[in-house]
Formats: C-alpha cells, structure tokens, sequence
C-alpha cells in the first residue's frame, strides 16, 4: 500500500513537472506562434502528461473515471493544439497556461498530501514508522477534472 502511494505521488510528479508545468510555459512564449518546434513543445508535454495520467489510472483505481477524465482533455488539445491555441489571444493563452498549472498543482497535491493521515484509529494520525505520502485528496482530483472538462474562460475544444 505505502509503495503504490510512493509510486503515485512519483507519477504525480512527472505529470505536474514535465507535463503540465511543461505545457503551461509555451503558450506564453513571445514566440509561440511563429516558431513551430517551441510551439511542438507544448503539444509533446500535453502527451507526457497524457501518458503518465494513463499509467496513473492504472494504479488508482477508485479514481480512475476522473483521471481519464482529464487524459480525454489532455489528448484533445493535443490532438488540436497547431488549431486550437494560434487563434487564442495573450489573455486566453494566459488562462490557458493557469488552467494547465492548477490542474498539475491539484493532481500533485492530490496525491502527495502529506496532512492527509494514513492511520486506522479514530483519532487519526499516522504510524509513528511511516511518514511518506498518504491515500488522495479526493477533492482536489475532482478540482483538476472540473477544471479540465469546463476549460473555463477558454474557447471550447474542437470534437
């Protein structure tokens, strides 16, 4: 159970670092219109992130609807991106890179929420031996899926 934690909160990780963090700084590049490998960037961070939400759902079963909830997102807009993001403005694609960076955030936090006890008493606490991550923040998945399948303030994603 504590390894399938460990191994969560890593995946976590990868997804926040390297995919969403990733995706976040390229719409807000100067030129991120004009340059097609920069703008390549952020759909090949869209695909990490993609991939490991994937293997994520694999281990978190009871959340698995959610996280392929935002993979279905995730792959959309990478399947879109050259269409989607050069007609967004600097306002949008600033909403953009916030939406991608509050969905890492949610998901990493998610599951490397340290406050959230692993205990079986009734008073809570965790094992005095054990002091690593701890099961997830159902509530702040559900934050990042909500903000997946809304996109608010983003021009809807092509079907």
């Amino acid at each position: 159970m504590h390894a399938r934690w460990q191994t969560q909160l890593q995946l976590a990780r990868i997804f926040a670092f390297y995919g969403m963090d990733q995706a976040e700084v390229v719409p807000m590049h100067p030129n991120f219109t004009s340059d097609s490998a920069f703008m390549d960037t952020g759909w090949a961070a869209l695909q990490t992130g993609s991939v490991t939400l994937n293997t994520l759902s694999g281990l978190d079963l009871d959340r698995t609807n959610q996280l392929l909830r935002i993979e279905y997102m995730l792959n959309t807009m990478a399947s879109s991106w050259s269409a989607y993001t050069p007609g967004m403005n600097q306002s949008q694609r600033g909403t953009l890179g916030e939406l991608l960076h509050t969905i890492g955030h949610d998901i990493l936090y998610g599951y490397g929420n340290y406050i959230n006890y692993t205990g079986t008493s009734n008073l809570g606490g965790s094992f005095f031996w054990y002091t690593g991550p701890s099961p997830p923040d159902p509530n702040l998945v559900q934050q990042a899926v909500d903000l997946a399948v809304n996109l608010p303030g983003l021009p809807p994603l092509p079907q």
